[in-house]
């Protein structure tokens, strides 16, 4: 069974013919409303959709948590997840799933930046390559569009991908999760619409939490150099600076006190920081020796 999953908040100008066109190539749709204030859940249940109903909005990646759960509930075998405001044309979905018939594929990303046909505005393509860049930095994966909500993936990622985050960090956390569970992923060339305005909004302040995020993933999977690196920087600092601040007071008499309040402030906050790291090590190592 083929499923088409739709997360969708006040997207009621377009859900409609998502849904319409998605159903020619799916078996159904589900589209998680997830808290909307309009008339979007009615709209899609008109148009052949199968709606779940959040009370509130919770977040794009609540709404894909949801999604994960009917698809499983549902034993689908091939699960797609497309926007509602119309970025994502369904008329993609064959050439989007194609490639689960091939071996060892579980997991299919539609990237714009494949595409020839690609209009991505450029503060958006700078951002997304930007987050591209650190979300394979974390995962290891060789992605041209780690933003690209336009995916399929097989029974078996369905089955073991488990999202977490309620924002939109939810699609890194996503490819995250499919490359330390061993799931082969690859990209196939989409072409985006950016003719619904409502998709251009709050770009900027979205895409600096989903780098903030990401970072955190970064920061959680690799401690040593994120944490441990700087901290050992910090101590250095902190004690070239009290190194002075003792040959000036014996030396010449003077007393420094901002040269001081420095050296204590960053020998601790690199103290703090190294600990953090070994912490954070400690912990992954457990958990990788539990997995294994």
């Amino acid at each position: 069974m083929k499923i088409a999953c739709i997360p969708a908040f006040n997207a009621e100008t377009t859900i409609g013919k998502v849904v319409k066109e998605c159903l020619l190539h799916v078996d159904e749709v589900i589209v998680c409303d997830d808290g909307s204030r309009d008339k979007t859940g009615e709209i899609a249940e008109k148009n052949g959709a199968q709606v779940v109903r959040h009370e509130k909005n919770y977040g794009y990646g609540a709404a894909l948590i949801t999604l994960f759960d009917k698809a499983r509930e549902k034993n689908a075998d091939v699960m797609i997840t497309l926007d509602a405001d119309g970025q994502h044309i369904p008329d993609g979905i064959p050439s989007l799933i194609a490639p689960l018939s091939y071996p060892h594929v579980d997991v299919v990303v539609g990237s714009r930046f494949l595409s020839d046909a690609s209009k991505t505005p450029a503060y958006r393509k700078m951002g997304i390559k930007i987050i591209t860049a650190t979300t394979n930095i974390n995962s290891r994966l060789k992605l041209t569009d780690a933003q690209s909500g336009f995916r399929a993936y097989s029974l078996r990622a369905i089955n073991e991908i488990h999202p977490t985050e309620y924002g939109m960090a939810a699609s890194t956390e996503i490819l995250t999760k499919v490359a330390n569970k061993g799931l082969n992923i690859i990209e196939v060339p989409i072409v985006i619409s950016y003719d619904n305005t409502d998709s251009k909004k709050h770009a900027f302040p979205q895409g600096i939490r989903v780098l903030m995020n990401v970072l955190k993933y970064l920061s959680i999977k690799h401690p040593i150099p994120s944490y441990g690196f700087p901290g050992i920087a910090l101590i250095i600092i902190g004690t070239v600076l009290g190194i002075q601040f003792f040959d000036a007071y014996f030396n010449q008499g003077v007393l420094y006190t901002g040269t001081l309040f420095g050296a204590i402030i960053t020998f601790l906050a690199g103290t703090i920081l190294i600990t953090t790291a070994i912490l954070l090590f400690s912990m992954a190592t457990l958990i990788r020796e539990k997995n294994n």
